[in-house]
């Protein structure tokens, strides 16, 4: 199996239909995908599915993407952790850098997200 197949991504979105959609992309083009609504969902669905890839929107209705980055970084696990706002860049907190991967805008271009995702270690 390659590595594209075997890859575990959780979009944390409180957007559902958008998250669904999307997982609904990655999973045919071959990534194991998950959804989570919010960020306890989030932590809960990172303890169960342990995800080598999880895509976080900032704005979240019980924490922000931030604090749930640094929730996701305390795990024993390493996970590379994306943002994915509608936030532009200027408007990042000064932990982005430290906090996450990469910041990807939305609306996001699909086959580049997933180029991103498919990336090595």
């Amino acid at each position: 199996m390659n590595e594209a197949r075997s890859l575990r991504v959780l979009l944390v979105d409180d957007n559902e239909m958008g998250s669904e959609l999307l997982a609904e992309f990655l999973a045919l083009s071959g990534l194991e995908t998950r959804c989570a609504i919010n960020g306890e969902d989030a932590l809960a669905q990172a303890a169960a599915f342990d995800p080598q890839a999880v895509l976080v929107d900032i704005l979240l209705p019980d924490m922000d993407g931030y604090e749930l980055a640094r929730k996701l970084r305390a795990r024993a696990t390493p996970t590379r952790i994306y943002a994915l706002s509608g936030l532009a860049r200027h408007a990042r907190h000064e932990d982005a850098a430290s906090l996450f991967d990469g910041w990807i805008e939305k609306p996001a271009d699909p086959d580049a997200l997933l180029t991103v995702l498919r990336q090595p270690d």
